[in-house]
């Protein structure tokens, strides 16, 4: 049976699907654009205008090309497991697992929840935006990491 995008079975994990956030989106094509103008503005007094603008461009060319690697390398799918989280990209090769150690809530638009490393590695930060997963999951995950992490 599926409700509100989790899967509800007695005994199986809680899944659901992880969309892409227009919102972190946005606001990482916000900040491009600011760090590609301050760049500008330090460079013109150097170089001139005109060869400032190619190093704006570069450095907007940089931070589009880091932000669609981070992109990539983000999870498709959680699994609310009885020990944690688990997150798995879009082959199903998992990413991380582990017990939720820290978390932290902004607004009701973003959670981060701290996942422990496997072997004593230091902890996976994860990021959820609200518009990534539907409400009821945001909830979930938001419930879920207020109790582990205390």
């Amino acid at each position: 049976m599926k409700q509100a995008g989790l899967a509800v079975e007695p005994s199986a994990p809680r899944r659901f699907t992880l969309r892409r956030s227009r919102t972190v989106r946005l606001a990482s094509l916000a900040f491009a654009l600011v760090c590609a103008a301050a760049v500008h503005a330090a460079a013109t007094a150097h170089v001139g205008a005109i060869d400032a603008i190619w190093l704006s461009g570069a450095a907007l060319a940089t931070l589009g090309v880091a932000f669609a690697g981070h992109e990539r390398r983000q999870p498709a799918l959680i699994e609310l497991t009885v020990e944690g989280l688990a997150a798995f990209d879009r082959s199903g090769r998992t990413l991380f697992e582990g017990r939720i150690v820290g978390f932290t809530q902004w607004a009701e638009r973003l959670l981060v929840l701290a996942v422990a490393g496997a072997g004593g590695r230091r902890p996976t930060a994860f990021v959820v935006a609200a518009d990534a997963v539907d409400a009821e999951a945001f909830r979930v995950l938001a419930v879920r990491g207020r109790h582990a992490a205390h």
